[in-house]
C-alpha cells in the first residue's frame, strides 16, 4: 500500500515489524522469526508477466533488510517491475480500497483483478487450466469441475455482483464431454462507495440467522466456547469476539473461524482468532476441508499402488489374448 502509482522510482519501503505481527496475529515474542519466514517466502515467489517481446520472470521482492534495534524491515522491489507498479498514469486501474477489503474469498480478489483487465472487451474466453493457474488454485484443489464451479465460479460471481463495480456471467465451453474453457461476459456497473472500511460491517454474504434473545445466546456461546482450546476459553478478548461475531454473522461463521484458528494459530491465539473472525479467514479453509479428493483408477479399485494395478491389468490382457482362437 506504500507504493503509489505516480511515483517516479522505487524507494526503500519500511514496515514496522510490531505492526505487521499484530496484523497477522502472531506473538510479540516470536514476531521477528515469523516475519523473517514471511519475507523469505516473498523472496522465493516468482512473478510471471507476458510482455510483448516474451515472458518476464522476476522476484516479487528483491531484498529484505532488517535493521538491528529499529523494529523495522526495509523491502526493495526489482526495477523490472517499475512499468507495472510505478508511473502507470493512463494504464492504472483504480480500485476502491473498502470494496477490495470486503471480499471474503481470496479468489474473489483474484477474479476481480483478472476481469478488470478485460472490462473494456466485455467478453473473455479462458482455458480452464489457465484459469486455475491465474486464480492460484492448486493442482489437487477443486479437482472436480463441479467443486470448482460451486466454490469458485459461482461464489465469486455472487460476491462480485453484491460488492464490486463489475460482475460476470459465464458460459461453459465443452471439449467433448468435459468443460475445457470458460467464456466470461463482463458487466460493468456503478460502484456505490461505502461510508466506512470496517470489514466486519459488510462481509456477510449468507442470509443472517434469526435474531437470538440473550437467553438463547448463552447456550450457543457455551457450545462455541467448548471448541476453543482450554487455556484460552476464559480470556475476555476471546469471549467478547465470540459473542460479537456470533451476533453479527451467526454460529457457523464463528465455528469455522475457531476451527481454523485451532489449526493455524501460534502462541498468540486470541489475537489470531479475532483477526480470523474479522476477516473470515476460515471461509476458504472450510471449503478445502469439505473437498473430497479425486482418487486414481487404481485407488478406487483397491490396489495399493499404480505399479500393482498395471501389472495385474497386463496379466489379464495377456490371458485374454492367449484365449483368442488362432487362425489356421
Amino acid at each position: 500500500s506504500q507504493i503509489q502509482p505516480n511515483d517516479e522510482d522505487f524507494k526503500p519501503y519500511q514496515i514496522s515489524i510490531a505492526e505487521f505481527a499484530d496484523f497477522i496475529g502472531v506473538s510479540k515474542n516470536s514476531m521477528y522469526q515469523e516475519c523473517q519466514k514471511i519475507t523469505k517466502k516473498l523472496l522465493s515467489r516468482v512473478v510471471e508477466i507476458n510482455e510483448s517481446n516474451g515472458l518476464l520472470q522476476t522476484g516479487w521482492v528483491s531484498s529484505a533488510k532488517y535493521i538491528d534495534g529499529s523494529g523495522i524491515v526495509n523491502l526493495a522491489f526489482d526495477p523490472l517491475l517499475k512499468p507495472y507498479l510505478l508511473q502507470l498514469k493512463g494504464n492504472f486501474t483504480s480500485c476502491k480500497f473498502d470494496m477490495l477489503l470486503s471480499f471474503k474469498s481470496q479468489y474473489t480478489m483474484r477474479m476481480y483483478t483478472l476481469l478488470k483487465q478485460y472490462e473494456c472487451l466485455k467478453e473473455r474466453k479462458i482455458e480452464l487450466q489457465q484459469l486455475r493457474y491465474m486464480l492460484g488454485i492448486r493442482k489437487n484443489q477443486y479437482a472436480l469441475y463441479s467443486n470448482l464451479k460451486k466454490n469458485v465460479l459461482e461464489f465469486t460471481k455472487n460476491e462480485l455482483s453484491k460488492k464490486s463495480d463489475l460482475y460476470f456471467e459465464f458460459d461453459e465451453i465443452k471439449y467433448g464431454r468435459k468443460v475445457g474453457a470458460i467464456c466470461f461476459r463482463i458487466i460493468s456497473k456503478k460502484y456505490v462507495e461505502a461510508p466506512t472500511v470496517d470489514i466486519s460491517s459488510n462481509v456477510t454474504l449468507i442470509t443472517p440467522e434469526p435474531f437470538l434473545s440473550e437467553n438463547q445466546i448463552k447456550p450457543v456461546l457455551t457450545e462455541l466456547t467448548s471448541l476453543v482450546p482450554e487455556q484460552h476459553k476464559t480470556k475476555k478478548t476471546v469471549q467478547a469476539g465470540l459473542k460479537s461475531y456470533e451476533k453479527k454473522h451467526g454460529f457457523d461463521y464463528v465455528k469455522r473461524n475457531i476451527l481454523y484458528s485451532n489449526s493455524k494459530a501460534d502462541k498468540s491465539y486470541a489475537g489470531f482468532l479475532n483477526k480470523s473472525l474479522k476477516d473470515d479467514w476460515g471461509h476458504d479453509w472450510e471449503l478445502e476441508q469439505k473437498e473430497v479428493p479425486v482418487k486414481e483408477v487404481w485407488e478406487r479399485q483397491g490396489f495399493t499402488s499404480e505399479k500393482e494395478y498395471n501389472e495385474i491389468m497386463y496379466r489379464k490382457q495377456m490371458k485374454n489374448y492367449n484365449k483368442k482362437p488362432r487362425p489356421d
